[in-house]
């Protein structure tokens, strides 16, 4: 499998331009308590033995235990049937800890609407009774720079969702 992966990554996409289509990188770092769910765009130059790639939503759950807690990653494909959408289906993706929903089926690749996307949620969860320190970084557009601030998690009514995200990025949804 380690062999696959770079030869995954030099061949053409057939049709859509492979450094378009989203890529998650999910860095699960037990050992130091820390968690980083990053959208990436190939090709990437290295890879660390614990990271997993999902390229173009090939897998749809990832889980991630930290000292207690259970980081649950969702990812899910959104197809349209017709208009102007169709052609382009949206990634999505939700993050839970434990049962509590962090991240609420938030846009991580280019989409039709050209909302605000995640770009990064980096995680730092030294103990399961404490409040997770977790830092977002969100984008206007897919491929434009982010803009990094902390979630106060406890602090948190609702999950994050879209709206959230476009706030965080300076974007009006």
């Amino acid at each position: 499998m380690n062999l696959l992966l770079p030869l995954l990554l030099a061949l053409p996409a057939a049709g859509a331009d492979q450094t378009d289509d989203p890529m998650i990188r999910w860095d699960c770092d037990r050992a130091g308590n820390r968690l980083v769910l990053e959208m990436v765009r190939p090709p990437l130059p290295e890879v660390a033995p614990r990271e997993t790639l999902i390229l173009s939503g090939a897998m749809n759950f990832l889980q991630c235990h930290l000292d207690g807690a259970a980081w649950t990653l969702l990812v899910d494909i959104v197809e349209y049937d017709s208009g102007r959408c169709e052609p382009e289906p949206d990634t999505i993706v939700s993050l839970l800890r434990d049962e509590r929903l962090v991240f609420s089926r938030v846009l991580v690749s280019r989409n039709c609407g050209n909302h605000a996307v995640l770009s990064a949620a980096r995680v730092s969860d030294p103990r399961a009774d404490a409040a997770p320190a977790i830092d977002v970084c969100a984008a206007p557009a897919y491929g434009a720079a982010p803009s990094c601030a902390p979630l106060e998690l406890q602090r948190a009514a609702t999950p994050v969702d879209n709206e959230e995200l476009a706030a965080r990025a300076g974007k009006s949804p």
